[in-house]
């Protein structure tokens, strides 16, 4: 009796002690309801064979999906609250392939449509599989988090950074984030910005080792003044790449976060070109007003010298009887006469040939028979004392050139080598170098001051005011020549004496024994009697060649050379009116022809033409001297309005 009252009582204990924990998870249940019922989650179960789903009343008020009107029972009815784009991720088959592959937890975020067209995000997380007694899965415990706010945040910063995207995309340039260390922390940039340096290069790099130290120390001191005071900085700036090239820039330097400003970076290579360009100009037109001072001064004493003493003597003429006295005063009439007929005929032949208006009357010319002229009026020409030599090929030399205008330049070598030969010899010489002819004038006269070398080719330069003359004698010549395709040099030690070279291009094949001319015309030569403008075009490939040949041969005289060297010759002896110059060539590429065009000349038309649409190449063309840029593939209509436009 005792034993069993002994064991109602156990019992009995077991029975409350039983109740109590069920008290006691009931309770900690209704807890976690309560907080993730707080954080909008809810709890659901799914039968995997059946795909028979429970949702409780409390998973509908837990979500907030009462309050929109979303309230369903089973898959089926889901669907037809899904958002239209979203339905193809809880397809019946395809949801069936997640569980039938289901292997952890498996997230699914899709969007609902309320009733009156809210957008609810819901997000699906399939937590663990329940295993019936052969231990297959049988139903899977679910839970769906409401995440429209995290959602809509993430679309709110998606939205920002697409429009600081295109912000980006339109800026013209780049902007870089500067630490108060002039530390590249990032660069910002339109995808199709070509930078001096790589980006991977420039982020995270220390701004001294891209910028010289004057450039770092003015970024620096703008950098912590725009940190102190929080107001806009502007700075411009020049960059060397590979010490051989300068771009310039501007920066706008503004407050950023914490201890960063952004920099605003612009190309202002082209302004400051530009303004280069105008103080250029200003200083031409300074120079060109001085020179004609110097013009003005130079005439009225050279014009009023010999006609003073045509004057003079045409009035003492008449008042003398004596015939011996009449005849003197006449030669020195005709002399002064002669002179300012000279005089006249220099500037008026300057004018002629610099406006392209003086004819060329280009003709096969045997030059030993010329040398052989020329030597024969000049030996009677010089002073008492001075030994004239010539210096000469036996055989014959013959060249496409204006016999005349060569004989115009002997005259005036040999016509200064008299006046400035006291002494000693004048020698005149012909010589062949290849493809080159030279020809000379040498004496041992007083010679020239170095530092006056550079200056006897500039108009009305005259190295010695007591002697006559205009200063137009040499810059005349050197017109001559250049049009002839050659060019003219000068040799000269003060005491000394000096030496003339007119060189001139040449060709052996253009004469045989028979005095016949043979595979060579006047346009090979670069010399041009029919009137039509001369193209220059630099190409390696010569279908590209071919192709511009083609379309400009019926009206342009073509010429074609294939790497730079070949360029800068070619414009040496042809004197073309443009060059198209392709940029990547063998032996020298155009950039560097360019270059070395523009140190003689900075008239001629130049024209880039390149495959590479690349900025950074077309500034480096146009900073070398090309005057435009036609990029491959190109139209006829293209090439034409270009060339139009420069000749």
């Amino acid at each position: 009796m005792a034993q069993d009252k002994i064991k109602m009582h156990e019992s009995l204990s077991a029975t409350v002690g039983e109740n109590e924990s069920l008290e006691q998870i009931k309770e900690n249940f209704l807890k976690v309801k309560s907080v993730l019922a707080a954080h909008q989650i809810a709890l659901w179960e799914i039968n995997i064979v059946t795909l028979e789903c429970t949702f409780t009343e409390e998973y509908f008020a837990s979500l907030g999906l009462d309050k929109v009107g979303i309230h369903y029972r089973n898959l089926e009815e889901f669907f037809n609250f899904v958002h239209p784009d979203d339905k193809h991720l809880v397809s019946l088959d395809g949801f069936q392939k997640k569980l039938d592959g289901f292997g952890g937890t498996t997230l699914l975020r899709i969007r609902c449509v309320g009733a009156h067209g809210e957008i609810v995000w819901l997000e699906d997380r399939l937590l663990s599989v329940e295993k019936d007694g052969d231990g297959k899965p049988e139903r899977l415990l679910c839970y769906t988090v409401n995440v429209t706010g995290q959602c809509e945040r993430e679309a709110h910063i998606l939205r920002i950074e697409e429009r600081n995207r295109k912000i980006i995309e339109a800026l013209p340039e780049f902007i870089f984030i500067l630490d108060d260390n002039f530390f590249i922390t990032d660069v910002l940039m339109s995808s199709d910005t070509v930078l001096l340096h790589p980006v991977n290069q420039l982020k995270g790099a220390d701004g001294r080792s891209i910028y010289s130290p004057e450039v770092s120390d003015l970024f620096l001191r703008n950098i912590h003044q725009c940190l102190e005071d929080g107001q806009l900085k502007e700075i411009e700036y020049p960059l060397d790449v590979d010490n051989c090239e300068r771009h310039y820039f501007q920066a706008r330097i503004s407050p950023f976060e914490d201890n960063k400003v952004m920099a605003l970076i612009h190309d202002i290579g082209d302004r400051v070109q530009r303004s280069n360009e105008l103080i250029e100009a200003k200083q031409r037109a300074e120079e060109a007003d001085r020179m004609k001072s110097v013009f003005l001064a130079n005439m009225s004493h050279e014009i009023r010298t010999p006609l003073n003493a045509i004057v003079g003597f045409s009035e003492i003429i008449a008042l003398t009887e004596d015939e011996k006295e009449k005849a003197e005063y006449l030669n020195i009439i005709q002399k002064n006469s002669n002179l300012l007929l000279q005089l006249i005929n220099d500037i008026l032949d300057l004018s002629r040939i610099e406006s392209g208006k003086s004819e060329m009357n280009i003709q096969l010319t045997e030059m030993t028979g010329l040398i052989d002229e020329v030597e024969k009026v000049h030996r009677l020409k010089m002073k008492t004392g001075i030994r004239f030599e010539v210096v000469r090929p036996d055989e014959e030399v013959w060249i496409m050139v204006d016999r005349n205008r060569i004989t115009q330049v002997l005259f005036n070598f040999l016509s200064n080598a008299i006046k400035n030969t006291c002494e000693g010899s004048i020698t005149l010489g012909l010589a062949t170098e290849g493809e080159w002819l030279k020809v000379y004038v040498t004496d041992t006269g007083c010679g020239i001051p170095r530092e006056k070398l550079p200056l006897i080719f500039n108009r009305f330069e005259k190295l010695n005011d007591f002697v006559q003359g205009t200063g137009l004698g040499l810059p005349i010549c050197q017109s001559i020549v250049e049009r002839l395709g050659g060019k003219i040099s000068v040799e000269s030690e003060a005491g000394v004496g000096s030496t003339f070279v007119m060189t001139l291009p040449y060709q052996q094949s253009l004469f045989n024994p028979d005095g016949v001319t043979v595979g060579a015309n006047v346009a090979d030569m670069g010399l041009r009697v029919d009137g039509r403008k001369k193209i220059l075009i630099a190409e390696d490939t010569e279908s590209n060649f071919m192709q511009i040949n083609i379309l400009l041969k019926k009206d342009y005289t073509i010429s074609w050379v294939t790497n730079g060297e070949e360029a800068i010759n070619s414009f040496l002896r042809e004197r073309p009116d443009l060059i198209l110059m392709d940029i990547r060539m063998p032996v020298m590429n155009g950039i560097q022809a360019t270059e070395k065009i523009r140190a003689i000349t900075l008239d001629l038309p130049i024209v880039a033409v390149t495959a590479n649409a690349f900025l950074i190449e077309q500034q480096q063309a146009l900073a070398a001297g090309c005057n435009d840029i036609i990029a491959k593939p190109y139209t006829y209509e293209k090439l034409k309005e270009t060339i139009i436009k420069y000749i």
